[in-house]
């Protein structure tokens, strides 16, 4: 199959019996972020890889390749260096579905081997072998069930360990502060800033950058006492503005009763003489 976007395509089979063929896609990790872990010329990044494929599968797939140094498994390409978890108790959860792979060579030799690899759709890349069979869904449903069980003796004896050194190294802390704390022939000590209630240094820089606050403190008080003066004075206009036009709709209103009670009594006279006319 020619190559897709950059990627090399790899067809594979999960054994000789299997009648899928399934394709991996290749190529050199290049990224902006570089990452110790993943150099560039020996990195082989790869695109498509079934969840069933684990670290002691793509080695054995691409060991003939080149020694093969590392293998990283990810949900998706990332720059960042492999997380490292001490305890292998607190682990994050396995990748689930289709994952990406970057396979770490000894040598760049490795990962030119990798890149020009010839397997076609009728002869694919053979992943599992009886020296290096992949287990299939209930065999790795029962070892992710098994090594879920927690040994509580286990992991009681990790903590202790753990909270151990934390206080080791606490109790450390705390004998540096004190040793910091001088006390001299008149019994003045030395007061750092280190300690449960820290001060802040006596410097010139320091001593600039309180003043500043204060200084931008005290403008945006006068701004803000400013802001609700004329916040007040807009509120006194609008009711002035209320008011007179108050006044002028009712100066308005009484002309209109005027302009009526004269319409009134015009029709009214105008019909006593046509009665009295008649």
């Amino acid at each position: 199959m020619e190559d897709c976007v950059g990627f090399k395509v790899l067809p594979v089979k999960v054994n000789e019996k299997s009648t899928v063929v399934r394709h991996l896609f290749l190529k050199m990790n290049t990224t902006r972020e570089k990452c110790p872990q993943k150099p560039e010329y020996q990195t082989l990044f790869v695109i498509g890889v079934p969840e069933f494929c684990e670290e002691k599968t793509l080695k054995h797939a691409f060991n003939h390749c080149g020694k093969i140094k590392s293998v990283f498994f990810h949900k998706e390409p990332t720059p960042v260096e492999p997380e490292v978890f001490p305890s292998k108790y607190f682990v994050p959860e396995s990748i689930k579905g289709y994952k990406v792979a970057y396979i770490v060579f000894a040598h760049t030799s490795g990962l030119e081997n990798a890149l020009s690899l010839k397997c076609t759709e009728s002869e694919p890349l053979i992943l599992s072998t009886q020296s290096a069979p992949v287990t299939n869904i209930i065999t790795r449903w029962c070892k992710n069930y098994n090594g879920n069980i927690i040994d509580s003796k286990a992991v009681q004896s990790e903590i202790d360990v753990y909270m151990a050194q934390y206080d080791k190294m606490t109790s450390e802390r705390v004998k540096v502060e004190k040793e910091l704390i001088d006390e001299d022939e008149d019994g003045w000590k030395t007061i750092t800033k280190k300690g449960r209630n820290p001060g802040f240094s006596r410097k010139e820089t320091t001593k600039n950058n309180i003043l500043n606050k204060v200084a931008k403190k005290k403008i945006k008080k006068t701004l803000k006492n400013f802001y609700r003066f004329q916040i007040k004075e807009t509120k006194i206009n609008k009711l002035m503005e209320l008011r007179n036009k108050f006044d002028s709709d009712k100066s308005k209103i009484e002309l209109l009763k005027q302009i009526i009670t004269t319409q009134i009594s015009q029709n009214t006279l105008w019909s006593k003489y046509l009665t009295q006319s008649k």
